[in-house]
This record gives structure tokens, C-alpha cells and sequence, in this order.
């Protein structure tokens, strides 16, 4: 099976710091721990959100999502999820197959943009591909700056919705047209979130945008700066 990225949006309870000498600073990093020690277990990047310091992306690499499975199934799994449990409230969790992978840039970007676009349709994953090409093509030729590259891909799970929609209790069966509810990510990395919202405001941008405005039930999108781990 093909490698994969697995996506966990994590919320936290509020004020939680997940660095220090804390408590729940002590049990994320045995989590962490946890999850390393697993086999298939590749590499992980992980921080919170700049737009919600409560919402905190774990990304972990796996030689293919039935390690991933074969972890949850562990015993192990049980007292994982109790640690956990002192620092979060939810998570929506799923896996992607980025191309290229691994997805280097999410540890050589100081800032990732993860986008997710919900119920692609057929083009659409082409389209992604077509939109991180010219920015690649563009960044060489010096027209964007502060751009590190990007990585993307579809989904292995269907049924998929925002996470904001798994936590109020929906499921992609709620969705009228939904259809199989896939999703495409993208991991852009950038300087900055500035350099990012700089680049936003060029003709480049909007020139292209609309390869990712269509052929999809709608997006969210954050910014990121992650920790290896």
C-alpha cells in the first residue's frame, strides 16, 4: 500500500501549553513518544493553528494507513488516547497520499498554509497540481517570494466533512450531493503568513486561483508553524 500522511485535528481545551513543564506539556510529549515507538511509524510535524491557538495539527507520516490502523488497534491504543484526553476536547482524523511524498516542506517551510477542499470532484485533483506547478514555475523565475514549495493529495477515507461539522455531531450522510466526500489537501509552505497574504493580493494569484475555486463543495484553510518531532 502507498504511503500516507495522517491528518488529526486536535482541539484543545482552553489554555493548554503544549511546551514547558506543565502537565499537559508532559503528557503531550508521551504521546508523542507513543506514537514514534510504532511500526510504520515515519516521521511527525506538529503546531497549532495561527488563526486558533486551540486548534492544534498533528501530522504524522506512515509507511501506509494499516500501520496507522494497526496502532489503533494495539493495546497500546487505550492509555494513548487516556493521555491525550488530559489536553484535547475532539479531533476529526483522516489520511492523505501527498505528492511528492514524504512532504519535505513541512519541515523545511517556517510557515505551512494547509488547505483542505471538500468533495473534489473528478478534475479537481489535476487542477490542485496544475496551481502548485505555476507557483513553483513562477517562485524560480522570481515572481513570488517567499514560497518553499508545496506537497497535496487526495484523501484514503470517504465520507469526509470540516471538522467543525464532525464536531457539532454531522456526518458526510447529512450533506445533500455529498457523494463520496473525499477531500484534497494542499501543504504550502511559505517565509510567512504575510508572504502568503502578499502573494494573495498579486495578479499571479488571482489569474489562477479559480483552477481551486471550482469543482468542489467549499475549503478551510490555516496557517501553521510546526515543530518536528
Amino acid at each position: 500500500m502507498a504511503p500516507v500522511t495522517g491528518i488529526a485535528y486536535i482541539i484543545l481545551k482552553p489554555g493548554i501549553q503544549l511546551t514547558g513543564s506543565s502537565t499537559e506539556a508532559k503528557a503531550w510529549a508521551e504521546a508523542l513518544s507513543t506514537i514514534q515507538a510504532q511500526e510504520g511509524y515515519q516521521r511527525l510535524h506538529w503546531g497549532t493553528t495561527l488563526e486558533d491557538e486551540d486548534l492544534l495539527m498533528l501530522l504524522i507520516d506512515w509507511d501506509d494507513v494499516e500501520a496507522h490502523h494497526k496502532f489503533m488497534n494495539a493495546p497500546v491504543y487505550t492509555p494513548f488516547k487516556q493521555t491525550l484526553g488530559k489536553i484535547m476536547t475532539g479531533v476529526h482524523l483522516f489520511h492523505v497520499t501527498p505528492s511528492p511524498f514524504p512532504p519535505k516542506v513541512l519541515g523545511e517551510a517556517p510557515c505551512i498554509e494547509f488547505a483542505a477542499f471538500y468533495s473534489p470532484g473528478p478534475t479537481f485533483l489535476s487542477s490542485m497540481e496544475k496551481f502548485v506547478g505555476i507557483l513553483a514555475e513562477n517562485w524560480k523565475e522570481g515572481k513570488i517570494e517567499g514560497f518553499y514549495g508545496g506537497s497535496y493529495g487526495e484523501s484514503v477515507e470517504g465520507g469526509l466533512v470540516k471538522h467543525e461539522e464532525v464536531l457539532e455531531g454531522k456526518a458526510a450522510g447529512d450533506v445533500e450531493g455529498l457523494g463520496e466526500g473525499k477531500v484534497v489537501v494542499g501543504f504550502l509552505g511559505w517565509e510567512s503568513k504575510e508572504a502568503h497574504l502578499k502573494f494573495r493580493e498579486t495578479e499571479l494569484f488571482k489569474e489562477n486561483i479559480g483552477l481551486l475555486r471550482t469543482d468542489n463543495r467549499g475549503a478551510e484553510l490555516f496557517h501553521i508553524k510546526l515543530t518536528a518531532a
